[in-house]
C-alpha cells in the first residue's frame, strides 16, 4: 500500500478536477490558493517529494514537457501506456502499450545485465486543432 502524507488528499483533490497535466509550481501555487485561512500551505519541496512518491506509486502519470519541466496528472489506467502531448495547446491523448518497445527494454535489459527495466516514450506533435 502507498505511503501517505498530510499532503496527498490535497494534491490528489487538485489533480482530480482536470485531466490536465500540470508542473509542480503550478500545483504549489494553486494549493496555496486552496489553503483554509491559518493552515499553512506545503513548500514546494515538500509538493516535490510527494508528486514524485505519488508517481513512483502509479498513482500519478507524468511526462516531459518540451521545454524540460517534469508535468503530472491523475493516472487514469492501472496499465503500461505513453503518451502523445500537443505542443501547442497540451492535448494529452494516452496511447496503449507499443508491445515493439516492451521488446526493446527487455533485450537491454538481456544485452545489458539489467533487471527491472522501467520506460517512458512520449511523442509531442501538433493536433489536429492546432496543425
Amino acid at each position: 500500500m502507498p505511503r501517505m502524507s498530510q499532503y496527498d488528499d490535497d494534491i490528489l483533490g487538485l489533480l482530480g478536477q482536470s485531466t490536465r497535466f500540470r508542473g509542480c509550481q503550478e500545483i504549489h501555487v494553486r494549493l496555496a490558493e486552496r489553503r483554509p485561512r491559518g493552515r499553512r500551505p506545503p513548500s514546494l519541496s515538500t509538493v516535490y517529494r510527494t508528486l514524485y512518491r505519488l508517481a513512483q506509486d502509479g498513482v500519478l502519470d507524468t511526462l516531459q514537457s518540451p521545454g524540460g519541466e517534469r508535468l503530472y496528472r491523475l493516472c487514469g489506467t492501472s496499465s503500461r501506456h505513453h503518451h502523445l502531448l500537443c505542443r501547442a495547446c497540451g492535448r494529452v491523448e494516452d496511447i496503449a502499450r507499443v508491445e515493439e518497445l516492451s521488446e526493446v527494454a527487455e533485450r537491454i535489459g538481456q544485452d545489458t545485465g539489467f533487471g527491472e527495466l522501467d520506460y517512458s516514450f512520449e511523442l509531442s506533435g501538433l493536433c489536429p486543432g492546432c496543425s
